[in-house]
């Protein structure tokens, strides 16, 4: 089983070329009593000539011999035009063609593929080398260029500033076409840096001041409710703990000392 591609013509010339101008547009349309436009882009009218008609119609064949005599069977997949090789795959062209083939000839589609591939790729080579010194080729690689810088620096501003934002500021050529717009949406970040920031010291303050309030809370009674015994097991605990949080021992400034002064206080020893 073999593949055969046969050159044929085309009776009329590809008319899908790409386009020749890639334009930056834009709408204005109303929006809770304002008035906003947005900029998009889109393709001009004009679109390259696509003057080669060569076409190729791909065929699987299987030689056999039945009484002797040497017989062929031939199965029609599909015709790609010069610019179907261009723009798509065997797959987008001749899937479903496939498919049907495979099942009525009794092999997998994977064996269709792998024969039309051999066959196909130094072709698929020759015309891709070919096109791409075409203009209609430079200028879609130069549109593509374009779009996807735009892509990518919307979703990086979009990051920053939110989503559906980009479009109002610029357009697909990355030029500021809304500066007032512009400088609203940095005023509003950095307004609302500043309330994120506010808000989180206005949290960790009032969380200090309940700590602090606590803890104050705690050391609060200025009349002791110890009874004998236990003021005696405070003594001890006082002792061994003056001992050990003296200045003279820990060489600090005496805050330890100090804290176990107001808790003899407390303790009323």
């Amino acid at each position: 089983m073999y593949c055969v591609i046969q050159t044929v013509t085309n009776k009329t010339p590809n008319q899908y070329g790409a386009y020749k101008e890639l334009v930056a547009d834009s709408f204005t349309f109303g929006w809770d009593g304002d008035t906003k436009t947005k900029y998009v882009y889109k393709y001009g009218d004009e679109r390259f000539e696509r003057p080669v008609r060569e076409a190729y119609k791909i065929s699987i064949h299987e030689s056999y011999r039945e009484d002797g005599k040497v017989k062929k069977k031939q199965w029609s997949i599909c015709t790609m035009s010069y610019y179907d090789i261009v723009d798509f795959s065997l797959y987008d062209c001749a899937d479903g063609r496939i498919n049907e083939k495979a099942e009525k000839i009794g092999i997998s589609p994977d064996e269709i593929y792998n024969l039309i591939e051999e066959k196909l790729e130094p072709l698929r080579v020759r015309i891709e080398k070919e096109f791409q010194q075409s203009e209609e080729y430079r200028t879609k690689k130069k549109h593509d260029a374009i779009i996807a810088a735009y892509i990518e620096s919307k979703t990086k501003f979009e990051s920053v500033y939110g989503s559906d934002t980009y479009d109002y500021c610029y357009d697909v050529f990355g030029n500021l076409q809304n500066e007032e717009y512009y400088n609203q949406l940095i005023k509003n970040k950095k307004e609302q840096e500043e309330y994120q920031r506010r808000s989180y010291y206005n949290q960790q303050h009032s969380n200090y001041s309940n700590y602090s309030d606590d803890f104050s809370s705690y050391f609060s009674n200025s009349k002791s409710t110890y009874n004998e015994q236990e003021k005696v097991m405070l003594k001890k605990i006082y002792r061994v703990a003056s001992k050990k949080f003296h200045p003279d021992i820990t060489n600090d400034d005496g805050k330890m000392m100090k804290f176990l002064t107001k808790l003899k206080e407390e303790w009323g020893i």
